[in-house]
């Protein structure tokens, strides 16, 4: 009779699960060690020829496309990495809170600029800062697993 495996990951979805999390955790972890790295390879995904991004003082260095599509990388990253982590529970809330946090900060980012505002700006800056960071996650998956999962709409409960 031979012996039965050992529990663990092992080759199954569970397994491949927890490399497809770990895999994203790595990359959301090399784009803020290498984002300067990251940054002028979107530079020259927007600019082949080599022209230089049109910086906005106060606001971008590295033009509106290289800026935004980072900002864009780090929050699809994230909520694919929240959508793993909690099996697709709060996928919905998690893309709209970074929307609305990416809209925030930068409202904040432009009303600092224009009203010369610095701590409006400042706090913009802070806010994009945060969201292109694995914080949102290392935050939001403790309070989600806290909530416990969500409960069934009514009259979709199995009998």
């Amino acid at each position: 009779m031979a012996p039965a495996s050992p529990p663990g990951p092992g080759p199954g979805p569970a397994g491949g699960r927890r490399l497809l999390v770990a895999g994203l955790i790595a990359l959301l972890l090399g784009l803020g060690l290498f984002d300067e790295a990251v940054f002028a390879a979107l530079g020259r995904l927007w600019h082949p020829g080599g022209g230089a991004a049109a910086a906005v003082p106060g606001l971008t260095t590295h033009g509106w496309p290289v800026a935004i599509s980072y900002r864009l990388l780090y929050a699809g990253l994230n909520v694919a990495l929240l959508h793993l982590l909690l099996g697709g529970r709060y996928t919905k809330a998690a893309a709209l809170g970074f929307a609305g946090g990416y809209a925030a900060g930068a409202g904040l980012l432009w009303l600092g600029q224009r009203a010369g505002l610095p701590v409006a700006a400042l706090t913009g800056h802070r806010v994009l800062d945060v969201l292109s960071s694995p914080l949102p996650v290392m935050f939001a998956y403790p309070l989600a697993l806290l909530a416990g999962p969500r409960a069934a709409p009514p009259g979709t409960e199995k009998s």
